[in-house]
């Protein structure tokens, strides 16, 4: 287990008592006790780091607790899948070569949040709760969605398994391409240049990590979010 002081970033005065629908990410590092103690940190600061990126989407905020799990609240929740698969990506692109590849498991909970503090763990509503429920029935699989509306749980999980099936394969490279593009979005040849990669080596990468049908599914799962947060 990573040991690390419970750390809250990004989280500003909060007390909010009235309800309103936010993404709430429950998540934990895969097999953190097989991580060298030299890398604990890096695992770390990569997940800060993210946090910290991705504020060019939405707010957010996270906290760490029992050294090597953490929540994660996203303010609009039409990003927090964005958000969950940055931070997977996050790992994957910071590991050192010939390490286990870095990865988390990650459950996504949709709904309302009636109390918001400045402790994410003191918080409450039913976003935190479905996000909780689903990690403890996370099983084998590394990311898992709830929401209050079954019809989008079941649109979506098929697709949501395809999906982390492909991002569990990532490598270092497949997963830093993807990372840039879900929060940084821009041409291929730009994204390729700010990556010190050639236009061919960035396309290849892409191609191998299925980049664009990742993107697709976030596309897809924020039209979702969109129609059913209207009802």
């Amino acid at each position: 287990m990573i040991l690390q002081k419970k750390s809250t970033i990004f989280a500003p005065d909060l007390s909010i008592y009235n309800s309103m629908i936010k993404g709430v990410i429950t998540g934990d590092l895969v097999n953190s006790t097989n991580i060298a103690a030299e890398w604990r940190q890096a695992v770390v600061e990569a997940l800060h780091i993210c946090i910290a990126e991705s504020m060019s989407l939405t707010p957010v905020k996270m906290e760490m607790y029992r050294g090597d799990s953490f929540q994660v609240v996203v303010d609009k929740p039409e990003y927090a899948l964005s958000v969950a698969i940055a931070l997977r990506a996050k790992l994957k692109a910071t590991t050192p070569e010939k390490q286990e590849m870095w990865d988390a498991r990650l459950s996504i909970g949709i709904g309302d949040v009636s109390f918001e503090s400045d402790n994410i763990l003191t918080s409450d509503g039913e976003a935190f709760r479905l996000s909780g429920r689903s990690f403890d029935n996370i099983g084998k699989k590394r990311l898992n969605i709830s929401t209050p509306w079954q019809e989008f749980d079941n649109a979506i999980d098929l697709v949501t398994r395809f999906a982390d099936d492909v991002i569990t394969s990532w490598t270092a490279k497949q997963a830093k391409v993807v990372y840039q593009s879900i929060l940084f979005p821009k041409l291929q040849k730009d994204l390729a240049e700010e990556l010190g990669m050639t236009r061919q080596n960035f396309n290849y990468h892409w191609s191998s990590a299925k980049g664009q049908l990742i993107l697709d599914y976030i596309e897809y799962f924020k039209s979702l979010i969109s129609n059913y947060n209207k009802q």
